[in-house]
């Protein structure tokens, strides 16, 4: 009998061991969740997930800080009747300056591009492919 309290004792100890381990795993992980980024996150509904979209939605990546924060006091302290306007309502002048601090501070992407991949590279390739094709018409033609 003994014998087998001795086991449970060392079960319940591991077990506990392992809760509080696992309990600081998660305050670590939380601790790691940027609260601004989580806030903004409810923007993505409209704007879409990089804060660009081209569905009739204003950008937000890299928009200046002023534009985002005087839209969203105006917002604020306006009696609209508008979605945005009320999601503008559950925000502090706090979280609203860390809300355009957020967006100003991203990158801007283009709105066609869903992958938020830069079209530059693309051009450049086509604008070398071109010269090529001409080089090679020139070719063409001398050897006529």
């Amino acid at each position: 009998m003994k014998y087998h309290i001795n086991r449970l004792k060392l079960v319940l100890s591991t077990g506990l061991l392992l809760l509080i381990y696992q309990s600081i795993e998660i305050a670590q992980a939380i601790d790691i969740i940027d609260p601004t980024r989580a806030m903004a996150s409810q923007c993505a509904q409209c704007h879409g997930m990089e804060g660009n979209n081209a569905e009739g939605f204003d950008d937000l990546n890299g928009e200046p800080f002023d534009e985002i924060y005087d839209e969203l006091m105006d917002m604020l302290s306006s009696s609209d009747n508008e979605l945005m306007h009320h999601q503008a309502k559950g925000y502090t002048q706090d979280q609203i300056i860390a809300l355009a601090n957020y967006f100003s501070e991203q990158a801007k992407t283009s709105s066609n591009n869903s992958e938020g991949i830069s079209s530059e590279p693309i051009k450049i390739i086509e604008k070398e492919v071109d010269e090529v094709d001409e080089i090679d018409e020139v070719d063409d033609e001398e050897s006529d």
